[in-house]
C-alpha cells in the first residue's frame, strides 16, 4: 500500500503546480487582452446629429411674434433637445411654453434666440441641445455645438482664437505703437 500512495502524492504535486502556472498564464492573457481592448477602442470620429422633422414641438399658446417673413425668403433656425420631464420655460420671443417629455423641436427666427434659450436650458435644467439652420430650399445645416463639445469646454484639437501665448510683461510698450500711423493690430 505504501508504494501506491507515493506515486499518488507525486502526481498530486505536479497538477497543483500546473494549476498555478495556468492561473498565472491566464492573468497574463487577461492583461494582454486588456491592452488589446484599449488599443482597439480608438476614439470614434464625431459626426453631427441628423435633424428629425417629425420631432414634436413644445406646447405653446402663441404670441404676436413668431417666425419672421425672413424665414420664407432666407432661413430660420431650429433648436432640438431631449427633456427628461415636462417643464414650463420662457420663450425668447415672449410668453411661456411647456416642453414635452422626450425630444422637442422649436423653430425660431434668429440664431441668437436659439443660443439664449439653449444657455438657459443648460444652466437651469441641465439639458443639452443642438441648433440647426434650415434654408428655404429645405437644406439643413448643423450649427451648434460645432464639434460636439460646447465652446466653453476644452476639446482635444480645438485651436484657441484671439490668444497671445505670452505674459503681460512681454507686451510692447503702448507709447512705442501709439503714433505709428498704422491701423489695425500690432504685430510683435
Amino acid at each position: 500500500m505504501s508504494v501506491t500512495h507515493a506515486p499518488a502524492r507525486a502526481v498530486a504535486k505536479p497538477t497543483a503546480m500546473r494549476t498555478r502556472k495556468s492561473a498565472r498564464s491566464a492573468t497574463i492573457v487577461r492583461a494582454e487582452e486588456a491592452k488589446a481592448k484599449t488599443e482597439s477602442a480608438a476614439p470614434a470620429v464625431w459626426t453631427a446629429p441628423k435633424l428629425d422633422p417629425n420631432t414634436p414641438s413644445p406646447i405653446f399658446g402663441g404670441s404676436t411674434g413668431g417666425l419672421l417673413r425672413k424665414a420664407q425668403v432666407e432661413e430660420f433656425y431650429v433648436l432640438t433637445w431631449e427633456a427628461k420631464k415636462e417643464a414650463i420655460f420662457e420663450m425668447p420671443t415672449g410668453g411661456a411654453a411647456i416642453m414635452r417629455k422626450g425630444p422637442n423641436l422649436l423653430k425660431l427666427a434668429r440664431k441668437e434666440q436659439c443660443l439664449a434659450l439653449l444657455n438657459t436650458f443648460r444652466s437651469k435644467m441641465k439639458l443639452d441641445g443642438c441648433i440647426y439652420r434650415v434654408f428655404p430650399s429645405g437644406e439643413v445645416q448643423y450649427l451648434h455645438p460645432k464639434d460636439g463639445v460646447y465652446p466653453e469646454k476644452v476639446n482635444k484639437g480645438r485651436v484657441g482664437a484671439n490668444q497671445n501665448m505670452r505674459s503681460i510683461g512681454k507686451n510692447t510698450n503702448p507709447a512705442k505703437i501709439k503714433f505709428q500711423g498704422k491701423l489695425g493690430p500690432f504685430e510683435v
